[in-house]
């Protein structure tokens, strides 16, 4: 898959019927560009280590365990398949192509809610807010764009991915600002499209995350019209990793050791976060000023228990999806989707690094 993907614009793209069609296409192109991590056997020898398969989004998470230095002595083949975004992530791992990968909260509530067959496995909170907390998601505009407030944006086109992290962003902003939704022409498109779009003038506006924001801040000279550092608070879900449904029982104990592993990986981040915007940047091949927008949302998180508190949090998001159109039910919030089989393992994956 290319970042060229399909536009995101209709609730039933993680219908069932969907799923059963395009999967043996999802699972073909996960299988074109996943890079296997381990070394494999010498020729002749067999590997008969179970293998997980890890989705990415444009290699942050690679970035963030290869620089912590966690990958080293696993007991399974590791296999890394990058996207580059939630919305083909989450196809993968509904279709099975992919056993876990990482993605916001928003992007999981709204395949959630259409139908995807898959799990939070683990959840990533704000635990500190500094002065980076919030800028690596924003609405941008270009340099010369007569807008000054989110007020100027009614009536003009926002283009973002539908139920994806910069949707959920651009409908809490809009809220914060009294600014009703349904005034906005939104207009849905993948991050690539929506860049060339925002430099060609054809929308006002993009609402985007993570490195889009810092390219097109360092690199095309766009303006921030407001980003979600208004909105962090100490406690909010981050992002999740998110599992296949069947993969969390058919592997059980390689999910579990990869958890531990990213947790660490994390608390490194917290604890380096110019090494991990070094790691970033080395890895993804973007400039440093791009990593540390990216790198700023990572080192602002921890992961924690899923609890009854994340339900709450995430039936909010859903509320705002089904009132803004973008879903059309609220689905259960229980085990069906937030599975907390790895809580136990808390008191040892939550411990600091070298403790």
């Amino acid at each position: 898959m290319s970042d060229q993907q399909e536009p995101i614009d209709t609730p039933s793209r993680f219908s069932r019927r969907n799923l059963l069609i395009g999967g043996g296409i999802v699972a073909a192109g996960v299988a074109a560009t996943g890079l296997a991590l381990t070394t494999r056997p010498k020729a002749g020898a067999t590997d008969r280590r179970p293998v997980l398969k890890i989705g990415d989004q444009r290699g942050n998470a690679h970035a963030l365990l290869s620089g912590a230095g966690v990958l080293e002595d696993l007991p399974y083949t590791l296999e890394w398949v990058e996207l580059p975004a939630a919305a083909p992530l989450l196809e993968a791992l509904s279709a099975g192509a992919i056993d876990l990968g990482g993605v916001g909260a928003a992007p999981f509530a709204f395949a959630y809610a259409n139908g995807a067959p898959i799990k939070v496995a683990l959840a990533s909170r704000i635990v500190s807010l500094d002065k980076d907390a919030g800028r690596s998601a924003a609405i941008v505009v270009r340099k010369d764009s007569p807008f000054r407030s989110l007020a100027d944006l009614r009536g003009r086109r926002l283009a973002t991915i539908r139920g994806s992290a910069g949707h959920d962003t651009a409908l809490r902003l809009l809220e914060k600002a009294g600014v009703d939704a349904r005034a906005v022409d939104f207009v849905f498109l993948n991050n690539n499209d929506s860049k060339a779009a925002l430099a060609a003038g054809s929308i006002d506006a993009w609402s985007t995350w993570g490195s889009y924001v810092g390219i097109a801040i360092e690199e095309d000279g766009d303006r921030v019209l407001a980003d979600a550092g208004s909105l962090r608070q100490v406690g909010a879900i981050s992002s999740f990793l998110a599992a296949n449904a069947k993969s969390l029982d058919a592997k059980e104990p390689q999910l579990r050791d990869f958890l531990a592993r990213y947790v660490r990986a994390n608390q490194w981040a917290r604890a380096n976060p110019e090494a991990f915007a070094q790691s970033l940047a080395t890895s993804t091949r973007v400039p440093l000023s791009v990593a540390r927008y990216s790198a700023a949302t990572s080192t602002a998180a921890g992961f924690s228990p899923i609890d009854d508190e994340i339900l709450v949090q995430q039936r909010r998001t859903l509320t705002r999806y089904l009132k803004a159109g973008v879903i059309d039910r609220l689905p259960p919030l229980d085990a069906s989707g937030y599975d907390r089989r790895f809580n136990d393992l808390w008191p040892d994956i939550a411990r600091p690094q070298g403790a």
